[in-house]
């Protein structure tokens, strides 16, 4: 059954322009808004409400900010223009754990999950999420905006530790 929904979802893309006639009626509404037009297109009434990408928006890399570039996490923000909060995802990599004593180790490395808070402040950024199980294991970055468009700070932690943010 799923298989026939999908070749028959394929074959309706692949038809061009959809047609009120040919979307089904769902609960008793009508589907006369939707005209005629791209199967790819948005409604108008949706895509007025959609606000154009701002200059965080996309992938990012977190490195610290030496002469090994260690990676640190990626970072997947959607930010609107103007607007002065984000949303988004991370990755932890490798780099992201502190230095591991004897006692403990790091379990960050391939985490992922919904960063905390990306907030513009004062000309910068401050950016949050959180790798571990733990509350203390949230990292929380502090950011300045550098001339090539990349993001430059710290790493708050015992020790701090500077970091870059540049586009992959």
């Amino acid at each position: 059954m799923k298989t026939a929904l999908l070749a028959a979802a394929i074959a309706l893309a692949a038809a061009g322009p959809v047609r009120a006639a040919d979307v089904p009626a769902e609960d008793g509404v009508a589907n006369e808004s939707l005209g005629t037009r791209p199967a790819d297109e948005l409604p108008p009434d949706i895509a007025e409400g959609l606000a154009a990408p701002g200059d965080l928006d996309g992938l990012w890399r977190l490195m610290l900010a030496n002469d090994t570039h260690t990676p640190l996490a990626d970072l997947d923000i959607a930010h609107g223009t103007g607007e002065a909060r984000a949303g988004g995802v991370f990755t932890a990599l490798p780099g992201l754990c502190p230095p591991v004593t004897a006692e403990g180790t790091c379990d960050f490395d391939g985490s992922m999950g919904e960063i905390t808070d990306i907030v513009l402040i004062d000309g910068g950024l401050v950016i949050s999420f959180n790798p571990g199980f733990d509350i203390a294991d949230e990292q929380i970055l502090r950011l300045k905006r550098a001339d090539d468009g990349s993001w430059h700070g710290t790493l708050d932690g015992d020790p701090p530790r500077p970091v870059v943010m540049r586009r992959p």
